[in-house]
């Protein structure tokens, strides 16, 4: 983690160092200025380019974000014990636990997603992910998060963002007056809510945040080789025995 975190703050870096380029390019006066401006922009931009390759292919020493989903019903139950045993867990290793968001069901919590953070979180997490005995009706899903580097780009145009009062116990609105965000992402129809980040601009970052990791995984899926299919194996409409 200390590795990715290294990377990141490289990354955040290299891009402030390009903004301030990229301006005193356009102020510069004398070819002599701009030629330097431009050299250094182009070696800025081959290690831009380089740095995803450094990140980690497997995604263990990434933080984690978790979701338990519940059936309607008594599983509710089960997924607040579960909710309840991640961040027990995460505080008992000394792991920084956040909570997104959290949808109440008629009996109790009907899905809540979470950030398990800490060096190697998804990596402590990941045979957890659908696996994890969670009783009937309840599902258990653990992904890597995003990081900025990740080839995930969000364009302004591609998302809905909205805000809506965030509601306390039987329904009374935040007293401080902060606002739960939902994007929705035009392309694909994802939609994400964030409302328990104490701001409302912390809800806007956690929820751009939910949308990249899962954009994420979702691109991780769609570009996954197909298993190998054995020579011998017969096709469902062939008749082949």
């Amino acid at each position: 983690m200390r590795r990715v975190q290294a990377l990141l703050e490289e990354f955040d870096g290299l891009r402030a160092e390009r903004a301030e380029l990229t301006e005193l390019l356009g102020l510069a006066e004398g070819e002599a200025l701009a030629a330097e401006c431009r050299a250094a922009l182009a070696a800025l931009e081959e290690r831009l380019r380089a740095l995803p390759g450094e990140a980690p292919r497997e995604y263990a020493e990434r933080e984690a974000l978790v979701t338990v989903t519940a059936d309607p019903g008594e599983s509710e139950r089960r997924a607040y014990e579960l909710w309840q045993d991640y961040l027990e867990r995460a505080r008992r290793a000394g792991r920084p636990a956040s909570t997104y968001d959290r949808r109440m069901g008629e009996w109790d919590v009907r899905s809540v997603t979470m950030r398990i953070g800490g060096p190697g979180a998804f990596g402590w997490l990941a045979g957890e992910d659908g696996s994890r005995p969670s009783g009937p009706g309840v599902r258990v899903e653990v992904l890597p998060m995003a990081l900025s580097f990740d080839p995930v780009r969000v364009p302004d145009e591609d998302v809905r963002v909205e805000e809506f009062p965030r509601l306390r116990g039987c329904g009374v609105p935040d007293p401080g007056g902060n606002r739960a965000v939902r994007i929705t992402h035009l392309p694909t129809g994802t939609v994400v809510v964030c409302e328990d980040q104490g701001t409302t601009h912390r809800n806007r970052v956690g929820a751009m945040a939910v949308l990249r990791t899962r954009l994420l995984h979702a691109r991780t899926r769609r570009d996954a080789p197909a298993p190998s299919r054995p020579e011998n194996a017969s096709r469902p409409d062939s008749g082949t025995p």
